[in-house]
Order: structure tokens, then sequence, then C-alpha cells
């Protein structure tokens, strides 16, 4: 016979006291789930004590029942055990298990953020809120402060969107399941936190597009949105020196900051307007970049920005100019661009004054006036020593290696070997620190140190820069082929000439 488990856990005590006092009644039947066998017995008991026709067999019937009902009792209440053994490891286990990892989650996340590796923070905090979800199935306090746990890291990590939801959803919660008074203050000071940040961010973003203040977010967020976006893709696309897409996502950026700032006028404006002349002089557009940065300028000069605004178009106009041959209005510019760099300085040294100064000597070297370059390079020595980036690791580490590359050559075009040696060591130096020596620049400075090792005499030095030009010239300029030419040619010349010392050697006698 098959007996079928109760649906809910009974007590064993309580159902064979039922069967020995009302088992008659069905009462232990009612209690173990047996509906039918219940009313059935019942039924039979009805009956039998009634004075209808065949209402002794009623009641004969009924106590063979009752003793077998002791059997099936055991037997149920057995299966009903088994059902309760076989569900609650299982069930305790989960719990364990994944309690026990929401446990280790959270010791990482604590160190994360102690730390302040926010990114990291986040992603775990995401996790322990998953796995919160999958053990308590439903509104709990540990899952509100999961909760409220992954919107504090969103927060330090600037994710304010997913802070808000995060915490809001922890309030919402807590007010469901009556939450602790202390818990709920917590959570609330989280989101009121955000809440302002999510105002400052707006106005930071309204700032950097120089809208006026007190504008309601949903005046230009869409805008402001879409200018962000745009800015992210065209330096994205300058990384990955895709000039061309470059140049026209940033023209698409000038044309929203445009919107975003109503009559054009706007320091968003002159941002974008600086790195599309650049972009332009990059593809070699002067007219188009110039007519760019005087538009620049023309802002400037009516929204009346300081000098530090000033600063790089004036730059980069005097490169075009430079560029196309006007070596006379090219130092007009350079030399106001250093006046500007050193007042905005108040007298230090700074990568603005450097690479101001450094563009002037570099015009004066190519332009045939070496004691003026020499000049030029000696000035921005003084401020490059005082910068000190070999010991500090500060500033712009490119910047520094091109000085000391430039002021090398100037050294080299005047067969200056010994002077412009420890230049290019030096720009090895800060090279190596910044990027592990895996540049452009560095590549220039091995060449010419392996020319100069190769003029000494020194072939196996030589060798060992000219192969390492070789590689640099790989990895960063594969499209200049005329520069990995020259790199092999070297190589060979000096592979020649390292192959005959050594037959020379073999042939000449012992002595």
């Amino acid at each position: 016979m098959h007996i079928s488990p109760p649906q809910s856990p009974r007590r064993k005590p309580l159902a064979w006291l039922l069967l020995v006092v009302g088992g008659f009644l069905g009462a232990h039947r009612f209690y173990l789930g047996s509906y039918l066998g219940g009313a059935a017995q019942l039924l039979l008991l009805l009956v039998g004590v009634s004075s209808l026709p065949g209402s002794g067999f009623c009641l004969g019937l009924l106590g063979p029942w009752l003793l077998f009902d002791i059997y099936w009792v055991h037997v149920r209440l057995k299966r009903q055990d088994e059902i309760d053994a076989a569900r609650r490891p299982a069930a305790k286990a989960y719990d364990l298990e994944a309690l026990s990892h929401a446990d280790a989650l959270r010791e990482r996340f604590v160190i994360a953020a102690e730390t302040h590796d926010w990114a990291r923070a986040v992603a775990l905090s995401e996790q322990i809120v998953a796995n919160a979800r999958k053990v308590f199935k439903g509104p709990h306090q540990n899952l509100a402060m999961s909760l409220c746990m992954h919107g504090q890291a969103c927060y330090q990590f600037k994710a304010f969107d997913e802070a808000k939801a995060s915490l809001e959803e922890s309030l919402a919660i807590g007010r469901q399941i009556g939450m602790p008074a202390e818990d709920m203050d917590i959570v609330r000071k989280a989101l009121a936190m955000t809440l302002a940040g999510i105002g400052e961010h707006h106005a930071a973003r309204q700032l950097r597009a120089g809208l006026p203040a007190g504008r309601g977010p949903g005046d230009d967020t869409v805008l402001l949105g879409l200018l962000e976006d745009q800015e992210r893709r065209y330096k994205a696309a300058f990384e990955r020196r895709d000039l061309a897409l470059a140049e026209r996502l940033c023209a698409e950026a000038v044309h929203t900051s445009r919107q975003l700032c109503g009559g054009g006028l706007g320091k968003a404006v002159v941002l974008h307007l600086i790195n599309h002349a650049e972009f332009c002089r990059q593809l070699q557009w002067h007219d188009k970049a110039v007519s760019l940065l005087d538009e620049c300028l023309a802002i400037i000069d009516q929204l009346g920005l300081d000098n530090s605004w000033r600063l790089g178009p004036s730059n980069t106009l005097a490169l075009l100019h430079a560029g196309a041959g006007r070596s006379e209005e090219a130092e007009v510019l350079y030399k106001k661009t250093i006046a500007m760099a050193v007042a905005l300085s108040k007298g230090n040294s700074t990568d603005d004054v450097v690479r101001a100064i450094n563009n002037l000597a570099f015009l004066y070297a190519t332009t045939d006036q070496d004691q003026k370059a020499e000049l030029c390079y000696a000035r921005a020595m003084v401020h490059l020593d005082k910068l000190a980036p070999e010991e500090n690791g500060k500033g712009n580490a490119d910047l520094h290696a091109d000085l000391l590359i430039n002021f090398a050559q100037l050294h080299m075009a005047r067969n200056e070997a010994e002077h412009a040696k420890p230049l290019f060591e030096r720009a090895l130096a800060i090279q190596e620190r910044s990027c592990r020596g895996i540049s452009t620049s560095a590549a220039t400075a091995h060449n010419d140190l392996g020319l100069i090792a190769q003029e000494e005499g020194d072939l196996r030095e030589a060798l060992k820069h000219f192969k390492r030009t070789l590689l640099l010239n790989q990895i960063c300029a594969p499209d200049h082929f005329g520069n990995l030419a020259n790199a092999q040619r070297n190589i060979d010349n000096v592979s020649l000439a390292l192959a005959a010392v050594a037959r020379a050697a073999r042939l000449e006698p012992s002595t």
C-alpha cells in the first residue's frame, strides 16, 4: 500500500496521542493529512452508533481499521523523518556555503576599501549583493545592507547612478522589513551623499562646458552626455593614431559644445577647438588649423580668459608658422608664449616654461641660428635641472627627453660628441623610468649613441645601440620604413666591421 507523506512536519507524540484518544473519530488521520481516511472513519462511527441497518457492521469494520492504523501512523511518521532528513542537510549546507562565501567576499571588500581600490570594491560588492539575493530570496536585512555597501562603493567610484539605485532599493527593503533605525540612518546618509555627489558632478560638467551656473539637470543633460561621449571617442581614436577619425569626432564635439554654450562662446568650445586645431596640424591641414586657432583666440579675448588659456593655442599657432616656413611670425609667437609661461609660473620652473623655450630653441636650430639655439637650450636646461625629473619622477617625461635629445643633436651637428653623449644617456634614463624605454624618442637616442660609439671605435657598443634602435622602431613606428632601413643598414655595417676585425685577429701571428 502506498502511503503519501504529510505535506508539513508533524509532532510524533501528538499523532500517537490522537490515535489512542480520538482514533475512532479519525483525528490522527486528519492531523497527518489523510483527510479522506479521517472522514471515512468518522462516518463509520456515526453510522455505527445510529440505529440504522448495518450499524454493527460499520463498528466491526472500524475496529480492525484502527488496529491497522497503528502500522499506518508508524510508516507515515517514518516517511516524514526520511524526507526531513533529506531536505534539512542540503538546505543547511547550501546556506552555510553561500554565507561563508559572502563572508570571504566581505573581507576582500574591506581590504579593497582600505586601500581605496574602489574599482575592485565595486566588483566585489556586486558579487556580495548577487550572493545575498540567492541566499535570502526576498527582502532581508542582510540584502539591504549589502546593497548599502555596494551603493557606498559606487559613490566612491563616482558611479553615482548605480549608487543611487542600490541605496534606494536598500531603503525600500529596510522600510518593508522594519530594519533597525541606526541601519536606516546609515542608508539615508549614504543616499544623501550620493544625491549631493550627483548635483556636484552635474555642476562640474556645466563648469567644464562653460555653462551658467544654476541650470537644471534636465536643461542640458542630453547634450552634456553626448559631448562627453564624443570627447572620449576622439581621444581614444587619437591614442590609436587614427587622426582622420579623431578630427571628425572632434569637429562633432565642437558643434555640440556650441549648442551647449548658446551663442558659441564658452570654455568647452575653446577646449575642443584647441584639440581640433592640433589634429588638423598633425594631418598637415595648416590653413584649417590656423583658422581654428584664430577663432579660439578670439573667443578667449571675448570671454576675458587669462593667459593660461592662450598658452596652448599660441604655441600650436607658432608651430604652424614654423612648419610653413614663416620663421619670423613663429619666433614672435614663441617669445610671447615664453613670456606667458614664465608669468604663469610666478618664477618657478614648469613644463610649460620648458616647452616654450625648447620650441624656440628648435626653431633657431632648424634655421641655422646655432648660437641662439644653444643659449635657449641652456636656459631650458636650467629649468629642467630644477624640475629634476630623474629624482622625483614628476613632469612630462616625453617633453624632458625631447629637450635633451634636441640639445644633444645640436651638439652632434657641431661634432661635439663628448657633450651630446651625456644628454642622450640622460634622455634614455628619463624614458626608462616613464615607459621602460619604449618610445620613438628612445629610438632616436639609441641611434645617435650608436653613431657616437661607432665613431669612438667601440663597435660592440654601437651594435648594441643599433639593434635597440631597430627593435624600438619596429614597435613604435613600424610604418616608418626609412628609419627601419637605416637602422638595419647600421647594424649590417657594424656587423661587417666586427667580422673584419675578428678575421684580422685570427690572421695576426701570436707573439
